[in-house]
């Protein structure tokens, strides 16, 4: 199927992300001169994606969904915006599912691309305005697209994961569906590792001042190890410098993003990790 009638579909099929929502009127998909954006209460949505490389040999591992937002004037917005405009719980459902479904519409239009996992947030609000079946709808709507959830990465607040049952729940079943999970920024310290393998975490993504930090004491420098000992990745965002590949190569991460990955994607070699400097993250 043409991906102009995919578009259509899902703007005719808008209730589908959630029937009891009151911003259907406002939200629509968007398929132009090749590339897919939406509309959502007068911002115009663009997402991008930044490729996800493994640290020890510079393969694309996945592609991160990111989000682009601007006013009806064209000024830029920081996306978390968007959520003053979701006024109740099912609203903030149809708005995380609608932005979702957006980065999978743009993932589908990439073609080749497609090889890669895809990387999305799970806004907290969405995990606790439902009871229970995360994950459920946006599987359907997956597939639709042809793409399973063993194929998708869901990022989840590590600092939620280590506090709230709920969100816990939450993730358990997003794993028992088949969906990878990131816990982002999970506290670089006591961290409850064979929990978080319980409920299905595969990598998480510390801040990396904390990291850093973390990593010069004693005993908090086994964080690390401990995670590997659990299974648990390390996946580094913010790649912005060769100084940073440094950094994460001594601290043994196993994927990384940044803007650093997007500009030299292609010809990467894992010679390119080898080279070594005195600067960190």
């Amino acid at each position: 199927m043409p991906l102009t009638s995919v578009v259509q579909y899902f703007n005719e099929h808008l209730a589908d992300l959630h029937p009891r929502h009151e911003v259907k009127e406002q939200a629509y998909f968007q398929f132009t001169d090749g590339r897919v954006s939406a509309h959502f209460a007068g911002f115009r949505l663009m997402p991008r994606q930044v490729p996800v490389l493994a640290r020890a040999t510079g393969k694309l591992f996945a592609w991160s969904a990111k989000l682009l937002a601007e006013s009806d004037r064209g000024q830029p917005v920081i996306p978390e915006t968007l959520y003053v405009h979701a006024w109740d719980s099912d609203d903030v459902v149809f708005l995380d599912r609608f932005l979702r479904s957006l980065h999978a519409l743009h993932h589908l239009s990439l073609g080749d691309q497609r090889d890669g996992l895809l990387a999305m947030d799970v806004h907290l609000r969405h995990v606790a305005a439902l009871p229970e079946q995360h994950g459920q709808v946006f599987e359907t709507l997956l597939r639709r697209l042809g793409l399973a959830p063993h194929q998708v990465v869901l990022r989840l607040s590590g600092t939620a994961l280590e506090h709230d049952p709920h969100v816990r729940a939450a993730a358990a079943n997003f794993w028992r569906r088949g969906y990878r999970l990131l816990a982002l920024r999970p506290h670089v310290g006591d961290t409850d590792w064979e929990l978080l393998r319980a409920i299905g975490i595969a990598w998480v993504t510390p801040d990396i001042a904390a990291l850093r930090t973390a990593a010069q004491q004693t005993p908090s420098g086994d964080w690390l190890r401990r995670a590997q000992a659990h299974g648990i990745g390390l996946w580094l965002d913010g790649i912005g410098c060769q100084a940073a590949i440094t950094r994460a190569h001594s601290l043994g991460a196993d994927l990384i993003e940044g803007v650093l990955c997007e500009s030299v994607y292609g010809p990467v070699t894992a010679a390119w990790f080898d080279r070594r400097t005195t600067d960190s993250l």
